[in-house]
């Protein structure tokens, strides 16, 4: 009975003294987990072959995708300027992707919304102070000044039917003005008329003719072209002024143009601008999807490349070591 009491004894301090390091080796391992995702460095060298690391982190698949796919951190980028970036620690190229995406898009709403502003604001000048009737006039007394065989009669004898009526340009609301011009007549004109010059050339044709109201194209060419001056107010007023003496030979350049003809230029240069400075906008916005898509593609690439994986074979056991160097 002593002996068999001995031998329990025996085993049982064995067995005591066996399961010691097997408790310290499995609390290495849980702090070494926990070290890795805390500073990001992981040294699991007696960590057996079964042993799940991706089960003890729990990591969330959608938020590691981008750290470790470079064609997802690519695509995310490209989505959201900056992202890719974040989602892997760099935050200050993420802070300057995404900084350029919203003044990039503040500055696009806002030139464009001004153009937007600036092209009614023309177009409403442009009704103020341009006639259709007042250009129509015009080109009948040119025609006949020079002596032009273009059919003007035709537009002339029109014009001539208001005579009971007012033909005074109604400057102010010169939209009243289309219903008293017949707009196929003139155009037919327009294209047989040439360009008369003061020192006595004679010129082609004109270039132009007069659109439909309301167009981008009307408004466009009424302040674009010197043959479009002599239906702007202060020209028609002018002209009137000088009665018989007024020469209808013209340099045709910037010297013949009145102040009305400049404001509506200005005014047509300015929405123009905005309209400019909105689609350059929208390049660089381009521009910076794409660049930081390849830098966020080309961050992962690299991370990844940093990573070493290293079979060690021990003595007394196998064993796995990862190291994450940054």
């Amino acid at each position: 009975m002593k002996i068999f009491g001995l031998i329990v004894f025996i085993c049982f301090a064995s067995f005591s003294s066996f399961a010691q390091p097997v408790k310290q080796w499995s609390q290495t391992g849980i702090s070494a987990a926990q070290e890795m995702q805390s500073s990001g460095t992981l040294e699991t060298s007696f960590l057996p072959q079964n042993f799940n690391l991706e089960n003890r982190i729990n990591r969330n698949p959608f938020i590691e995708a981008p750290k470790n796919s470079p064609g997802i951190a690519m695509l995310a980028s490209g989505v959201l300027p900056g992202s890719g970036q974040a989602m892997n620690g760099k935050w200050g190229r993420a802070a300057v992707y995404f900084a350029v995406e919203v003044v990039s898009i503040a500055y696009y709403f806002n030139q464009n919304n001004l153009a937007k502003e600036n092209e009614e604001a023309y177009e409403a000048y442009g009704n103020q102070k341009w006639s259709v009737l007042a250009y129509a006039q015009w080109l009948v007394d040119y025609s006949e000044a020079n002596g032009i065989d273009n059919g003007y009669e035709l537009l002339a004898n029109q014009l001539n039917q208001l005579a009971a009526n007012d033909q005074t340009p109604n400057f102010g609301n010169t939209t009243d003005d289309w219903r008293k011009v017949d707009l196929n007549t003139l155009r037919g004109i327009e294209e047989r008329t040439p360009f008369f010059f003061s020192n006595g050339r004679l010129g082609s044709t004109f270039s132009h003719v007069v659109q439909n109201y309301g167009s981008q194209q009307y408004y466009e060419l009424m302040s674009k072209y010197y043959q479009f001056q002599p239906g702007w107010q202060d020209f028609h007023e002018n002209r009137l002024s000088e009665g018989a003496g007024h020469v209808y030979q013209y340099t045709w350049n910037s010297s013949m143009i009145t102040a009305d003809f400049i404001e509506g230029r200005d005014r047509a240069q300015e929405f123009n601008q905005n309209y400019r400075n909105a689609g350059n906008i929208l390049m660089l916005l381009m521009v910076n999807h794409v660049v930081s898509a390849f830098d966020a593609y080309f961050t992962v690439k690299l991370k990844n490349s940093r990573i070493q994986a290293q079979a060690n074979m021990m003595s007394y056991t196998n064993s796995v070591s990862v190291s994450w160097h940054f």
